[in-house]
């Protein structure tokens, strides 16, 4: 009977750890960013499968706020609200991969949910991954582009031109190189304003700021996580990263709770 209760205890307490369950349930007053990047099928052996999400998975996400009543909004949309509706949710896709356009868009228009994808414009490939991948993924095309557009579901932001980190760049003018141009590249792409943008992997200090506002932005999300609240810094907006590899549970405890383990 001891031993039993001492498999259990400890099997409760890892399991505690693993799933954060006991952290308080946030207010559903504030919206959830939610970050996602390729929407495809695993690699063999890929470190990168993190950031996909199977197409399987992506639906029963969307099929969960849909049956649940939640709100999307692009990004721009949201940040432009006098007031955080309950149960409002923003879904965004970084580096604007094809499989954005071939998996995720036919379930966004399934459910009639909007989405914000940030372009790196003008790639074909995401070439800046090379050393860390065995696997390349192909971007959006315009004509992809065009297709999402017209269904006015889908707001396309920047991501820079090249996504590298900022932080790394020193001379301001190729900084703003990055910025502007990708701006006005994402708007010859769309013909329209180009109001949201991402900064390659979270890295930004308060002259990238500066310069996201001085090129004319709107909003701009990083990779730290958390909820958004209306008196929060729309240039420096959190995200809830959802990951590949990752469970159902975890999904909804990051909706619910923030964070899923410890």
């Amino acid at each position: 009977m001891t031993t039993y209760i001492i498999i259990t205890v400890i099997l409760f307490v890892s399991l505690s750890l693993r799933y954060n369950w006991w952290r308080k349930t946030h207010n559903l007053n504030k919206a959830r960013i939610l970050m996602y990047h390729s929407i495809s099928e695993h690699k063999i052996n890929e470190k990168h499968n993190k950031w996909r999400i199977k197409t399987k998975d992506f639906d029963k996400q969307m099929k969960w706020f849909y049956d649940n009543a939640w709100s999307s909004y692009t990004i721009s949309e949201l940040t432009s609200l006098s007031g955080i509706p309950e149960k409002s949710f923003v879904i965004t896709f970084d580096d604007g991969f094809e499989d954005n356009y071939i998996n995720a868009f036919p379930i966004l228009k399934k459910y009639n949910f909007k989405a914000t994808i940030y372009l790196v414009p003008l790639q074909n490939e995401n070439h800046w991954e090379k050393d860390n991948t065995s696997y390349l993924s192909k971007l959006l095309d315009e004509n992809q582009i065009k297709d999402m557009l017209s269904s006015n579901l889908i707001e396309f932001g920047s991501h820079t031109l090249s996504h590298k980190n900022l932080l790394r760049i020193e001379k301001l003018e190729d900084l703003e190189k990055e910025i502007f141009l990708s701006k006005q590249r994402v708007e010859e792409l769309t013909k329209t304003e180009c109001k949201a943008f991402a900064y390659p992997y979270g890295k930004f200090d308060d002259r990238i700021i500066n310069i996201v506002k001085k090129a004319g932005y709107k909003n701009a999300t990083v990779v730290k996580r958390g909820l958004f609240d209306k008196t929060d810094d729309v240039f420096a907006i959190n995200r809830l990263g959802i990951l590949g590899t990752e469970s159902f549970i975890d999904f909804l405890l990051k909706i619910f709770k923030v964070r899923n383990k410890l």
